[in-house]
């Protein structure tokens, strides 16, 4: 009995030093990023290698500093509509390219391309960039999307932006230590891009085909009326495509520039439900894709290089005519799907110039008219 206070007294003592432990495991995670620098901050640190699968969505864009900082003969950059077109796949459709990749992101925004661009245009052996013309750039807000504000927070704030380091981070480090490249083990099970987990047609879902056939009821009378956008109200292309075209036909590089394949029934559903994205004006949406193409085509021929093309992968009737291809109002979900998007860009299949965009218009409102009529049917 009389041991019992000394024993309790002890227990009551703890251990101390367990409060800072996990500061003190934080400190050297932050270190071992700092040694690796995955993210390429310090520019002349040392370059670990990537490995050949898919890495984590927004991992991916903080990696755009050893991306860019190695040869690619191609280069394609777009939204979630492109990401999930692999090297692979690229390869396929470009088989003289050399090293191609994709730097795809979720929802790219104009103010994004000040920290993207320019990497771009430095890759060394670049031959060919393919752009996808993606709606978030009709962005009028200064606004930059989740992976762009990451880009700039790495930027401006360097390495005390611990913000953007994660126990992943860390890990990842170490093990390019170890091994020579930045890589976690459960990464190499990434297949897909992460928003398209657990997808399924949309015809899947009989609350989403009921609102589609909704909305071409709605909207079959205003679906092609005209909205109120203009070349002006697109910043994104005289601050940067402009730009970006010119320096790259100062050096001689192709720039494709790619309206990607959407279904046909999105001009009527959009009306009311709208983007994912706070980027359209209210109203028809079809007259809005449309000038915006009119827009990229007459920046296309302000910078005046005859390998440029602007590509519409929207009026293919096996893409865009088929919802069961998409798992929303935007997103192919079809794999198959992604090596015809490549192809036909390959191809130059669907190009549309100044003169030809009065007809192109003209066959998409056929196509889209006769699509929404065998839905609204169903």
């Amino acid at each position: 009995m009389s041991d019992s206070p000394a024993v309790a007294g002890n227990g009551n003592r703890g251990y101390p030093g367990l409060a800072l432990l996990p500061w003190l495991l934080g400190i050297i995670a932050y270190w071992i990023i700092v040694v690796v620098d995955p993210y390429h901050l310090r520019h002349n640190g040392p370059t670990f290698r990537l490995a050949e699968h898919r890495y984590p969505d927004l991992e991916w864009s903080r990696l755009i500093g050893i991306t860019t900082g190695q040869p690619h003969g191609l280069v394609l950059l777009g939204g979630s509509t492109a990401m999930p077109i692999s090297p692979d796949i690229m390869r396929e459709a470009f088989p003289r390219a050399r090293n191609p990749i994709n730097l795809s992101y979720i929802a790219p925004r104009p103010l994004d391309m000040p920290r993207i661009l320019p990497r771009i245009a430095q890759i060394t052996g670049l031959e060919r960039v393919i752009l996808f013309m993606d709606f978030t750039l009709i962005e009028r807000e200064p606004r930059r999307s989740a992976s762009g504000e990451v880009l700039e927070n790495m930027a401006s704030t360097n390495w005390s932006h611990g913000g953007d380091f994660a126990l992943s981070t860390a890990l990842a480090s170490l093990h390019a230590l170890a091994s020579g490249t930045y890589d976690l083990p459960f990464w190499s099970d990434i297949t897909v891009p992460e928003y398209m987990l657990g997808a399924t047609p949309m015809t899947h879902s009989a609350g989403v085909m009921r609102r589609f056939r909704d909305a071409v009821q709605r909207h079959a009378d205003d679906v092609f009326a005209k909205s109120t956008l203009t070349c002006a109200q697109i910043p994104y292309l005289q601050n940067e495509l402009v730009p970006f075209l010119t320096q790259m036909a100062n050096k001689h590089v192709a720039v494709d520039l790619v309206f990607p394949s959407i279904p046909f029934v999105l001009y009527y559903d959009w009306i009311d439900h709208g983007p994912p994205f706070n980027t359209l004006l209210p109203g028809p949406v079809f007259d809005q894709f449309i000038v915006f193409k009119r827009c990229v085509i007459a920046a296309r021929d302000q910078v005046g290089v005859d390998s440029n093309r602007v590509i519409a992968l929207d009026t293919k009737d096996s893409l865009s005519g088929d919802v069961g291809r998409y798992f929303d109002s935007i997103h192919l979900i079809d794999p198959e799907a992604y090596r015809t998007v490549i192809r036909m860009i390959a191809d130059g299949d669907e190009t549309i110039t100044s003169a030809n965009i009065d007809q192109h218009e003209a066959d998409l409102r056929t196509k889209v008219a006769r699509t929404a009529a065998r839905i609204g049917t169903r």
